[in-house]
């Protein structure tokens, strides 16, 4: 994916979908300091976001190293 390509694809999200992309990162970030309690909350929450509009957290774990 090119740099403008992921431009585009950002600057047409809505707010919706950014929020969602922001809950996500957050969730992610609890689980990795060990705080699971909170991301599985957030992660309840996130379900209240429309299916069309609600990031994904299938991904994989990224390496830290």
């Amino acid at each position: 994916m090119t740099r403008g390509h992921l431009r585009r694809r950002v600057a047409d999200e809505t707010p919706e979908q950014k929020a969602s992309r922001e809950v996500v990162k957050l969730i992610r970030k609890l689980r990795w300091i060990g705080l699971e309690r909170e991301a599985e909350q957030l992660q309840t929450a996130l379900g209240g976001f429309p299916s069309d509009k609600r990031a994904s957290l299938l991904a994989g774990p990224h390496s830290t190293d």
